[in-house]
């Protein structure tokens, strides 16, 4: 009896096994699409109006203006998307879907927002009691953070936001370089979804540097240009799931959102298939990739004039504090060399950099830096060799590593009868990307003041 009362209950099982089997269609286990009625706003405020409620000062606080403590409504339609990482925090909206007047940034801890708010999709946003300002220069709407706009709570952000049940096609605005970089005359189109055509990635980045770097995190400007040469940064973050990618090598076109970071008027794509660029290149493009050059590369500075301060193209020769101590070129038995120090130059401290310009090293190599360091009267280390992908004319904003090298050091009353080289130094780790070399000198006229010789700069694949 037992034996058959098992077999009943399996029988049972797999006649329910089947049933539910028979419910699904095909293999796609899809969510239903959830349909919600049209959001009842009384939509009282616009984009251009909070807008110009900041006046380019601290941020100020958004509320009505007639005293009243009534809600305030905007409506308008998501042009970002978070999804591949490369936006991140940040809702951007813009007035209309096709030639918008006036767009904005919402800064908020809420992630995943591409979701529910995709590119296209209408919004309405509660903005009453919210501030309005900027961020790196960049007009946004958020909370008071000091000077500047901070990130809106994930509650108050989702209390604040209705979801419309109609998306439409965006409609890039179609613009040139000059235009977008041009401060006087871009505030309308910063925030807004723009579109460049016949561009191309330079010479150099093309089909060999890639979205961002591969390895880190670290974010990164890559120049964009025309075939009349003009230039405009394309930035890519180093989360974005796209950033191991090469650079496409044709000319066409690059859809993607206007935005800033202080100085630097910056293009932010949602994923690569905003960039189509497939067609032939030009073949008087812009110089390209500004100072990054190809391998090989090497520099021993017998070109450069003896006795004054190092000035060749592409290079960056820069004292972070401000003072009159650079890296120069000096001069010993005919040979040329770069040299720093500290001494008699009434700096504590007494902070240099010389940075190469950027070098491009190829996909699939194994690039090797050497150099030669020579020291003299020497009273503590002062020198260390580092390596940047996003340096950009600011070495206090760039993200450096420093770099394993042999360096001279020792010689307290002269200096050493050779100079020592550095060993091979493997950069394989940086394959595809522009890169940098900088040699900083970290003295102090009453401190460490040893005197640096740098010759013999190489790098090759």
């Amino acid at each position: 009896m037992k034996t058959l009362k098992n077999i009943k209950q399996l029988s049972f099982l797999i006649l329910l096994g089947l049933l539910v089997i028979a419910c699904v269609q095909d293999d796609d286990y899809k969510i239903p699409e959830i349909n919600v009625e049209e959001p009842n706003v009384d939509v009282n405020e616009n984009i251009i109006s909070i807008k110009e409620r900041y006046r380019g000062y601290e941020p100020k606080i958004i509320e009505a203006g007639d005293g009243s403590n009534r809600a305030l409504y905007i409506e308008a339609y998501v042009v970002s998307s978070d999804e591949t990482g490369n936006i991140y925090k940040s809702l951007i909206i813009q007035d209309k879907p096709e030639n918008p007047t006036a767009g904005v940034a919402i800064s908020t801890n809420a992630t995943d927002l591409y979701t529910k708010y995709e590119p296209g999709r209408k919004i309405y946003f509660r903005v009453d009691g919210l501030y309005i300002g900027q961020y790196a220069e960049l007009p946004t709407i958020g909370i008071q953070d000091g000077d500047e706009i901070g990130r809106i709570n994930i509650d108050d952000f989702e209390e604040r936001i209705l979801r419309s049940t109609e998306t439409d096609s965006l409609v890039p605005q179609l613009v040139t370089i000059a235009e977008a970089v041009d401060n006087d005359n871009n505030v309308a189109l910063l925030n807004t979804l723009v579109k460049f055509e016949n561009v191309q990635f330079p010479d150099g980045l093309a089909g060999v540097a890639h979205y961002a770097n591969p390895d880190n995190t670290y974010g990164v400007n890559r120049d964009v240009e025309n075939c009349e040469g003009e230039l405009i940064f394309l930035r890519t973050s180093g989360f974005a799931d796209f950033k191991g990618i090469l650079l496409p090598e044709g000319n066409g076109t690059l859809t993607a959102i206007l935005s800033r970071f202080n100085n630097d008027v910056q293009l932010f794509i949602r994923d690569i298939d905003d960039v189509q660029m497939e067609g032939e290149r030009c073949d008087n493009g812009g110089g390209g990739t500004g100072d990054a050059i190809e391998l090989p590369f090497s520099e021993n500075f017998e070109e450069q004039p003896a006795d004054v301060a190092i000035s060749i193209e592409g290079w960056t020769n820069t004292n972070v504090n401000g003072g009159a101590k650079l890296y120069d070129v000096q001069e010993f038995n005919s040979n040329k060399y770069a040299q720093i120090s500290a001494y008699n130059s009434n700096e504590n401290p007494c902070e240099v950099w010389l940075v190469t310009p950027g070098l491009i090293l190829p996909s699939g190599a194994s690039p090797t830096l050497t150099f030669e360091t020579n020291d003299g009267f020497y009273n503590g280390a002062g020198l260390f060799v580092k390596i940047s992908t996003d340096f950009d004319d600011d070495v206090a904003t760039a993200n450096w590593a420093e770099l394993n090298a042999e360096i001279s050091s020792g010689h307290t009353s002269s200096y050493g009868t050779e100079f020592t080289p550095s060993g091979n130094i493997d950069l394989s780790a940086y394959e595809g990307q522009v890169v940098y070399i900088a040699y900083q000198y970290l003295g102090a006229s009453n401190g460490v003041s040893t005197t640096y010789q740098i010759d013999n700069i190489s790098v090759v694949e």
